[in-house]
């Protein structure tokens, strides 16, 4: 903090105040006589101020219209210098996705969570998944002859010893070429190449040639083992430089359902810092698993054409995270095809209480295989493959972990009595 002090008298000891004036008048002075040649001598100075003045008025008066003519001239714009992450739109800047640099899936690959271990402490659990992270820069194509190549950085999650990592789409968004670096070992860079992704999710798997470095990955929670109260520790890159940071927290809430529509997975909420940077950077419970992958903050700031409207209310401690037990089933399918997937029932519905008891209501059956098992509108679901779904999140979760073409059935009371019904799910994505 700057001190100004003020200039203040006396500003010490020992130092006297100036002397006060006399108040006795002293004697007037007689105004001694003025020649003419000395009134002729202060007319002609008097002249010569004039013209001096005039003259350095009139170079004053120039030089400040050519500053002023200077200045109306657009100065270069200091962005058009400095690398920038892309902000054009797709149809600007002519990116379609086709643009990614593309790798191919292998079904040989798959994931799991394992149980929960015993509780670490906090340099602990840094110790066992700084190894596991990486920094990714994802470069975008030019937007014109007179800009720079832009680019994205955030973080990924490596979930394989042979170089798949685990991060968010919005990161290589509109990206041509991404390279990763190790968060241990900042100075050899890789090229990573997209094997799949889901943008709805945003969720994306990478892969890269470790090229002989011995990769550790990180260990895979069960999220469905939270509890609000629980404490949990991200780390990733915030701002891009800011490398391995973490940050501790608790779960403040579960199943945050960001899409009522039946889009969003249930996000698990946390007061632990998230900033920009940390995105698909890792959520560990107290055992140093990866329970999510940190994907965004609500920050209370409403954007309008790309910018922030000033007056928004800015909200803090409001993280969001993918939960892995809902993303590990899209993350299998995606390194098994190369696509994403949307298991699904065929109807439509929402969450309602029928006689006292909650569920999901069909409002109208739109699937073969649920109409011919006899599905009907009006239907209460009181439960789906033993699980009670009360809301739109806790119905998807089931579908999206029964998987296309799983068996799923389910508990419906229909005027007064409970029924059970069964039929293989379809994927939605191909039906769109």
């Amino acid at each position: 903090m700057d001190n100004y002090l003020s200039h203040r008298w006396p500003q010490g000891p020992g130092v006297q105040p100036p002397p006060v004036p006399s108040l006795q008048s002293p004697p007037p002075r007689q105004k001694p006589k003025r020649s003419i040649r000395r009134w002729l001598v202060s007319i002609v100075c008097i002249l010569l101020c004039l013209s001096m003045l005039g003259g350095i008025s009139f170079w004053a008066v120039s030089r400040i219209a050519a500053l002023i003519a200077e200045a109306e001239q657009e100065p270069p714009s200091i962005k058009d210098s400095l690398p920038r992450p892309s902000q054009s739109a797709h149809v600007e800047s002519g990116w379609t996705q086709d643009d990614l640099p593309w790798g191919k899936p292998d079904p040989s690959v798959s994931l799991s969570v394992q149980p929960a271990g015993a509780a670490l402490s906090p340099k602990q659990i840094y110790a066992e998944a700084l190894p596991s992270l990486v920094v990714i820069e994802a470069a975008h194509q030019p937007e014109g002859p007179r800009r720079v190549q832009g680019y994205s950085m955030g973080t990924g999650v490596i979930v394989t010893a042979s170089g798949y990592v685990l991060t968010n789409y919005h990161i290589i968004d509109e990206a041509v070429s991404i390279q990763l670096r190790l968060l241990t070992d900042t100075n050899d860079a890789y090229d990573a190449l997209v094997i799949g992704f889901d943008e709805e999710f945003d969720i994306a798997v990478l892969k890269f040639d470790p090229d002989g470095a011995q990769l550790i990955p990180a260990q895979l929670g069960n999220s469905d083992s939270l509890m609000v109260g629980d404490w949990v520790y991200a780390v990733g890159n915030p701002m891009g430089y800011l490398l391995g940071s973490m940050s501790a927290g608790i779960v403040s809430a579960l199943n945050r359902d960001e899409d009522e529509s039946g889009g969003a997975l249930g996000l698990i909420q946390t007061d632990a810092v998230l900033n920009p940077g940390n995105s698909g950077g890792a959520l560990l419970n107290e055992s140093g698993q990866v329970v999510g992958i940190t994907c965004a903050k609500i920050t209370g700031l409403v954007r309008e054409e790309g910018e922030a409207i000033d007056d928004a209310a800015v909200l803090e401690g409001m993280g969001l995270a993918i939960p892995m037990s809902d993303a590990i089933p899209f993350v299998n399918h995606i390194l098994a095809t190369g696509e994403s997937c949307r298991p699904t029932m065929g109807i439509l519905c929402f969450a309602a209480t029928v006689d006292g008891q909650q569920g999901i209501q069909v409002s109208e059956v739109t699937g073969d295989n649920a109409r011919a098992a006899g599905l009907k509108k009006n239907d209460l679901i009181l439960s789906a493959n033993g699980s009670p779904v009360t809301s739109l999140v806790e119905l998807r979760r089931v579908l999206y972990r029964t998987g296309v073409d799983g068996e799923l059935t389910c508990t419906v009371l229909r005027g007064g009595e409970e029924l059970e019904i069964s039929f293989r799910l379809v994927d939605g994505s191909e039906q769109d």
